[in-house]
């Protein structure tokens, strides 16, 4: 091709490129089945999810936990991930032998938002919410069909058809009812075991219970996880899918009798390179125009009738001829600078070392932008110079605090206007962190769960924000370093804040 023919490619393709990068992010998926479906990629950890004996999933934020819970909402998306495990020989019960039903999400009016649920766990033992999850999973299966009304005691049934969330008067009147609802659960589960059938009750968007509130948040989760701790043995047919935030599940859920029953078969939502670099690829190839494109790349790929083309890498290096194509073999004119490949997920890395699809998307969407503006690589077969993609380090790292910040942790957004005019260089010794994280908490509605400046930090290490390096300084990845106003010592003079 010649060198107009090359830029009239780019010219077509990169708009193109970075909203298919944009639209891959949590809150900007397509409403359509169809093209949410096209975009999902299934890796080996969600199969784990479809064994009915895994009852705890657990993911940090970007893992992909929301996008498992939609696809399995979706019938079309459960058929295909059954039919997949099934290929794969993995232990899965058939399709028309489970149903898959919403025991908890925010979204929609089925269930009591968060601020009642706080409000109604306050100063409460978590048996009462044990209770409460019990009432919610009546409801599921009521609205499912799978129970009917005319089973439950009369008063019981009232309250709940009321549909007034007045969790006081239901838990009062669930607790004069347990005999009775037991009764009727365990029938299900015995009509259930006697068809060999399944019911999956999922949670998802569990960290929204109670925001900001430890205390409330932490006996809720705890009444959940205990509640089926304590009966998942009783009900064999009836099991629970509960998606939680890492975090979460070791401060908060990994508490009580029977806990371990159900923590030591969970699935985690951890991410291989090739996994990761395989949500783009795949969303590339169900697009004509891309798929063309790559062709030369040689990437191999199945088909599937919901989920489109599949990607069929087992290594980072599957997909090397395809980085190179896009992005250019190295982050420089030389090796010196780094392969391109590798640079990408080593940049992206959190404090745990794990790497997650959102902050690739947008890494991706913002050297987009950039690349459309200084159009470096014009003329050529990429579709962004490498200075873009250097360019828009700086942007996910602000964004991916203030992700942060707005929608799971708040207090957060306390911590960076602390840090910021410090000058704070790491790696870095802990006492200069601890100082730093010194703040008058009695000031701020939204606080950490321990405010003692060293259990900050430790709590910033257990979230994969910071980290501790073997000599016993602190750490921060690309990642948040920006955005945290950190710097890191040696390092390369950043470019100019780009505007608009």
């Amino acid at each position: 091709m010649s060198k107009r023919e090359l830029t009239e490619q780019q010219d077509r393709l990169l708009p193109r490129f970075g909203e298919i990068c944009r639209q891959g992010q949590a809150e900007a998926e397509p409403d359509d089945e169809e093209m949410f479906l096209k975009r999902f990629l299934p890796i080996r950890a969600h199969f784990r999810v479809l064994d009915s004996d895994v009852r705890i999933i657990i993911g940090d934020k970007g893992s992909g936990k929301t996008h498992l819970f939609r696809t399995l909402e979706i019938e079309r998306g459960r058929e295909a991930l059954v039919s997949l495990a099934s290929e794969k020989g993995l232990p899965v019960p058939p399709l028309d032998q489970t149903t898959w039903l919403v025991g908890y999400c925010t979204s929609g009016k089925d269930f009591p938002p968060g601020g009642v649920i706080g409000n109604f766990a306050r100063g409460k033992d978590t048996s009462i919410l044990q209770n409460f999850w019990l009432t919610l999973l009546v409801e599921v299966l009521l609205r499912a069909e799978k129970i009917s009304a005319s089973s439950l005691p009369p008063r019981l049934r009232e309250v709940i058809a009321s549909h007034a969330w007045d969790l006081e008067a239901l838990n009062e009147q669930i607790t004069a009812d347990l005999g009775d609802l037991f009764r009727v659960l365990d029938s299900l589960d015995s009509e259930l075991k006697a068809h060999d059938e399944y019911v999956f009750v999922s949670y998802d968007e569990l960290d929204l219970v109670s925001p900001g509130d430890w205390g409330a948040l932490k006996t809720i989760l705890q009444g959940l996880v205990q509640f089926w701790a304590a009966y998942g043995r009783r009900w064999r047919h009836i099991r629970p899918k509960i998606f939680l935030r890492r975090d979460l599940y070791q401060r908060v859920a990994l508490f009580g009798p029977d806990i371990a029953k159900i923590a030591s078969n969970r699935a985690d939502l951890l991410w291989g390179i090739h996994e990761f670099y395989g949500v783009l690829f795949k969303r590339l190839l169900n697009e004509d125009d891309f798929y063309e494109y790559l062709s030369p790349a040689k990437i191999k790929f199945s088909e599937n009738d919901a989920l489109g083309k599949i990607p069929l890498a087992s290594r980072e290096e599957d997909y090397k001829l395809a980085v190179n194509r896009m992005f250019g073999d190295y982050m420089g004119t030389d090796p010196r600078k780094g392969l391109t490949l590798r640079w990408i997920p080593n940049h992206l890395k959190d404090g745990h070392g794990q790497i997650y699809p959102r902050p690739l998307l947008r890494l991706l969407e913002d050297a987009a932008e950039i690349e459309l503006r200084d159009r470096k690589a014009k003329g050529t077969v990429k579709l962004l110079h490498h200075t873009a993609l250097r360019g828009a380090l700086d942007k996910v790292s602000e964004f991916r605090v203030q992700e942060l910040a707005q929608e799971e942790f708040p207090w957060i957004e306390t911590i960076c206007r602390n840090l910021e005019g410090k000058n704070l260089l790491v790696p870095g010794e802990r006492y200069g962190f601890v100082k730093a994280l010194k703040i008058n908490w009695s000031q701020f509605e939204d606080r950490p769960p321990d405010t003692q400046p060293g259990a900050i930090l430790d709590y910033l290490v257990e979230l994969g924000i910071f980290s501790n390096r073997r000599d016993g300084r602190v750490d921060v990845g690309d990642l948040y370093l920006r955005g945290l106003h950190l710097k890191r010592k040696g390092g390369v003079a950043r470019p100019k804040k780009i505007r608009g």
